[in-house]
């Protein structure tokens, strides 16, 4: 198993994604009847949004980082 570094404030949106996909799933089975079918979808898309999420918060704060990196190499260049 590898270990990732993780910092204790970061948030983490594929769990939270998951547990809202999972609970909008019950609500959808127990409508339909079909709890098993439902609640497996709606993991699954909660974890691809979840997911999604994450990437693009972790892009946009990477794209921040390199901006102020840029930054700081324009004034040292002056």
């Amino acid at each position: 198993m590898s270990k990732q570094k993780n910092n204790e404030n970061q948030v983490q949106y594929m769990p939270i994604g998951m547990s809202i996909g999972v609970a909008l799933g019950v609500a959808v089975g127990a409508f339909t009847h079909n709890i098993a079918l439902c609640m497996c979808m709606g993991l699954s898309i909660g974890m691809a949004v979840g997911c999604g999420i994450d990437a693009k918060i972790r892009s946009a704060k990477e794209e921040k980082t390199k901006e102020e990196n840029d930054g700081q190499i324009k004034e040292e260049e002056k």
